[in-house]
């Protein structure tokens, strides 16, 4: 059995939404609460046998009483009145008690109360999660909710770019779940997917293959049919580790034979006071190498990757990045050369121990190592894709550089996301600069100089160039036809949709704009 005081699991919600953790909660029936964080907001969310059930929040707006002032279930004089009315337990008790209200009226405010928490949190894009069995609602607080039509509707409001993100490769795969609910509600383009499903397990790729639609379309409803528990998913990084997923069902039957050791949850988000976290392995010894200024400030500004960087093997441990991060700090940390080194090798010192910094920062990190050791293979992938393998320098050059585009890229196509597009400009114009070949580092720079009206012909340019690059994507044509609609050039937008479905006849998503052009004209 796995110790009770480890099973706290701590994660970010940039890079495992609540959504996603939701589905291997849901999917392994477990009991217990997921309390979020993001800046000055809190709020917990608890789950019963891989349901949830309740939902509690530090906002205002989500608070009882404010529901009940909203709705004009109660008057602020009848509120004051009532003892502790900021506590939702106590209120509602209040309310139950002193038949103001009925109780199916009050079951119906707190089942609004609680989807509203839960609807929210899906939403949030920053800020931490931690998931824990060992707090658990108090057993007469049960909310019915439709958990899995509420995701599989916050799946479907998502825009297709954050969508894109959420998967790692088209090798991931999916297939039936064979406990999943009817299929009612389900959108005609949902509908069809599904029913490419049969009896065996299809790669994304695969997918896309058979239904002919769009990518970006066919993984908005293959992202919604797993957030609706229609379909499983594999070969993605999952929030939740095959192991820790077992040592938590196995907590599960241990919880039960010793319900004392659980507290019960309360209806108020506090302070959370801090976590035991499980000691550190000891570090893997490693031998002892003086090395002088200057070589080690040459292997730093020669590294291609964080694991040169801090000059360990890719297979290094925890324990040992920290330990290589924490042996080069102690000997060339700036501080210790501000007053003697000359200002040129200065900054050098200065830029290298920011580089180790960074270096230390992402690969101490379970879910950043993963995410990054993932971009060095698609980089590898891209430089293959190129043919610039053959020569060593050659290939120095390149995956420097497109591992520096790539991160640069990501960063700008956040803010994009995000729809900063003036903070997001300078960083897409460095990637297309550093990685002049690659489509979509065009196709979304034009999309942000397309905000700006004076930037009209450049944007139009840098979609061209997108779709010279690659002339059978249809995300980038589309991206061009939504820019053509947007300065009103209905004709040449209904140009580039004939010619996309040229290529693509069966592009759902084209014939759909078409059609509604052809209707305005």
């Amino acid at each position: 059995m796995s110790s009770l005081d480890n099973l706290e699991y701590s994660g970010s919600l940039f890079d495992y939404p609540l959504a996603e953790l939701l589905v291997v909660v849901l999917d392994a029936g477990l009991d217990g609460s997921v309390r979020l964080s993001a800046h000055n907001s809190k709020a917990i969310v608890y789950f019963r046998d891989g349901q949830v059930c309740y939902a509690v929040s530090n906002q205002r707006r989500h608070r009882l009483f404010e529901l009940l002032l909203n709705a004009n279930l109660i008057t602020k004089k009848e509120l004051i009145a009532i003892p502790e009315f900021t506590n939702d337990l106590h209120l509602a008790t209040a309310l139950r008690e002193s038949g103001k209200m009925a109780e199916s009226a009050i079951g119906t405010i707190i089942a609004r109360q609680v989807e509203s928490i839960f609807c929210d949190g899906l939403k949030w894009k920053d800020g931490s999660w931690t998931l824990s069995p060992l707090v658990r609602v108090k057993g007469d607080l049960h909310v019915q909710l439709g958990t899995r039509t509420i995701m599989m509707k916050h799946a479907r409001e998502l825009p297709k770019d954050a969508i894109i993100r959420r998967f790692k490769s088209f090798k991931e795969l999916f297939g039936r779940n064979v406990s999943s609910s009817p299929q009612v509600n389900l959108w005609p383009q949902e509908a069809f997917v599904l029913s490419r499903f049969e009896n065996e397990m299809l790669r994304v790729e695969d997918i896309n293959r058979l239904t002919g639609m769009p990518d970006a379309d066919n993984l908005k409803c293959l992202y919604a049919l797993w957030l609706g528990g229609y379909l499983t998913r594999t070969g993605y990084n999952s929030a939740i580790s095959v192991r820790r997923l077992a040592d938590m069902q196995s907590a599960k039957l241990e919880l039960k034979r010793d319900a004392k050791t659980v507290p019960d949850a309360v209806a108020e988000v506090r302070p959370e006071p801090a976590v035991a976290t499980k000691p550190e392995p000891a570090p893997t010894p490693i031998p002892r190498r003086e090395i002088p200024l200057e070589s080690y400030l040459n292997q730093v500004e020669r590294s291609e990757t964080h694991y040169e960087t801090l000059n360990i093997p890719i297979e290094s441990d925890t324990a040992r990045v920290k330990k290589a991060y924490f042996d080069l700090a102690k000997r060339f940390h700036p501080d210790l050369f501000h007053r003697q080194a000359p200002p040129e090798q200065l900054r050098r010192i200065q830029n290298a121990f920011t580089q180790i910094a960074h270096a230390y920062e992402t690969l101490r990190n379970e879910e950043s190592r993963l995410r990054y050791d993932y971009r060095l293979k698609s980089i590898l992938a891209e430089l293959q894709r190129q043919g610039k393998g053959g020569i060593r320098a050659q290939q120095q050059t390149s995956h420097k550089q497109l591992r520096d585009a790539s991160e640069i890229f990501d960063h700008g196509f956040s803010l994009l996301l995000d729809e900063d597009y003036e903070a997001a400009l300078p960083y897409l114009t460095r990637a297309v600069a550093m990685a002049p070949d690659v489509a979509r580092y065009h196709a979304y720079y034009g999309k942000v100089l397309s905000v700006d009206r004076t930037q009209k012909f450049k944007a139009e340019t840098e979609f061209q160039a997108a779709i010279k690059l690659e002339p059978e994507n249809p995300t980038f044509r589309l991206l061009l036809v939504e820019f053509f609609i947007d300065y009103n050039l209905f004709k040449r937008a209904e140009g580039e949709l004939n010619r996309l479905l040229e290529i693509a006849p069966d592009n759902y998503e084209a014939r759909a704009m078409l059609d509604s052009l052809l209707q305005k004209s």
